[in-house]
């Protein structure tokens, strides 16, 4: 107990000290004075924990390696809060020159009219991409043009504890494939006291619609229309299929049966690992993005408790890769062009392959530069934790399509708050996980509905 309760004062101390912000928005990062001539800019980020620290060291490292830029960190709270923030400065004198956002925001973003296409500075220097994973760069594609610059690849992951494996005799090094083995396995890791109450369940499960994309994109399903909204711009979800409806009946079973509990919405997903962390689950879903923060607060706990990752169980009969995921670089149109230039000059030094190797053994994001992984930094990573390499490997595997790239959709956002909502009202509530499914997607068509009209289309 004494263990886990140290556990969990790191995550939070972690967190909160992240969710402080580190440097203030017109601070330079390095707290130096600008050399006279210097363009400063402010990158807006969401990132705390080992993954902040990690930010930070680029940002400091290129300062101090030129003095053409001065870069400025400025954290803006989670990736919701972000893009909230930024929505609410568009037009304004306040938008950052350079923006860090997750790859669910970029049709809103490309619909704002308010970014400048990277493909523009690609097409005027001839910028070699041809050792960026194809994935990655696709992503962001929207009518040929490259609008945002992937920096990082955030792999879905199972994160679970072999001593508890082990405990119940099941094998360590073979995480459930699919949701019929996940529930198995689950069933085997529950614990009771004599009254009956769970003490330990098989999984954590947050309420957080990713987790049906995900789902989709590995099963090879599509979530929206008009192929996920890339050969036209999308206009329902069609997410309430089969596969959607297998996926919400196995997680309302599970609940319901006591072999995965609750830990209700938390946009970080910590909760869930911090069930983990305090003997409460086996097992919970998140992302490579956490290895780095996970691994660095097990390090100086000592815990109880030997961590593995593996491919999120996904529903029977899926390929088993996952979908793409991550965090990319958007350049604001609202400041001068000066700032614009230097926020490119900053893009294209992180994207070279010895930063890209040294933000994922610093986060665990993956590196968007093929080259990275060949590099001491990246080496090194995953000679030291398998997880890397699992997420690696489970990437690098998957196939790119329209199932796999996921879903282009300007208000997905709101389409995904619905989906929590129906969670929510599936594992908390008593509503029927297909009704709560379909009615999910009536109210994400009419949401879709509205913001396609609003832009005209």
């Amino acid at each position: 107990m004494k263990k886990a309760l140290i556990f969990l004062m790191l995550l939070i101390v972690a967190a909160s000290v992240a969710a402080c912000g580190g440097e203030e928005e017109g601070e330079p990062v390095d707290g130096a004075t600008p050399v006279p001539g210097t363009v400063e800019i402010s990158i807006w980020h969401s990132e705390v924990a080992s993954n902040l620290d990690a930010i930070q060291r680029l940002a400091r490292r290129f300062n101090s390696e030129q003095d053409e830029v001065e870069v400025k960190t400025a954290f803006q709270g989670n990736d919701t809060e972000t893009m909230l923030k930024l929505t609410a400065t568009l037009g304004s004198k306040d938008v950052p020159a350079l923006i860090y956002l997750a790859e669910v925001d970029a049709q809103k973003l490309i619909d704002s009219g308010a970014v400048r296409p990277v493909q523009e500075f690609i097409d005027r220097e001839d910028y070699d991409l041809s050792d960026f994973d194809e994935k990655s760069i696709q992503y962001y594609v929207v009518d040929g043009q490259l609008y945002g610059m992937p920096f990082g690849i955030a792999v879905p992951l199972l994160y679970y504890d072999k001593l508890d494996f082990r405990e119940v005799g099941l094998d360590p090094e073979q995480p459930p494939k699919d949701l019929e083995e996940l529930r198995e396995m689950s069933q085997k890791l529950v614990k009771r006291d004599s009254h009956g109450n769970i003490l330990r369940a098989g999984i954590a499960r947050d309420i957080m619609a990713w987790y049906l994309e995900v789902a989709l994109a590995e099963h090879g399903d599509l979530y929206a229309n008009n192929g996920n909204g890339r050969e036209g711009r999308a206009t329902e979800v069609v997410f309430d299929g089969a596969a959607g409806q297998a996926f919400f009946r196995s997680w309302h079973e599970m609940i319901k049966e006591g072999s995965a509990i609750n830990v209700g919405r938390n946009p970080t997903q910590a909760d869930a690992l911090l069930a983990m962390g305090v003997g409460r689950a086996t097992m919970s879903l998140s992302s490579s993005a956490a290895l780095r923060s996970v691994l660095d607060v097990l390090e100086r706990g000592e815990m109880d408790i030997e961590p593995a990752v593996g491919a999120v169980p996904g529903i029977p009969g899926g390929t088993g890769f996952p979908g793409v995921y991550g965090r990319s670089l958007w350049i604001l149109k609202g400041r001068p062009e000066a700032e614009q230039e230097a926020a490119w000059k900053f893009v294209r030094w992180l994207l070279e392959p010895e930063q890209q190797a040294e933000w994922f053994a610093g986060s665990g994001y993956l590196p968007v530069r093929v080259s990275a992984y060949d590099l001491p930094a990246a080496q090194g990573a995953m000679a030291e934790y398998p997880g890397f390499r699992v997420a690696v490997d489970l990437f690098l595997g998957a196939p790119s399509t329209q199932a796999s790239l996921g879903p282009l959709l300007g208000p997905m956002r709101d389409v995904r708050e619905v989906v929590d909502t129906a969670i929510e009202e599936m594992v908390v509530g008593s509503k029927d996980p297909i009704e709560a499914l379909q009615d999910a997607a009536d109210e994400a068509n009419d949401i879709i509905e509205s913001y396609n009209r609003r832009l005209g289309e």
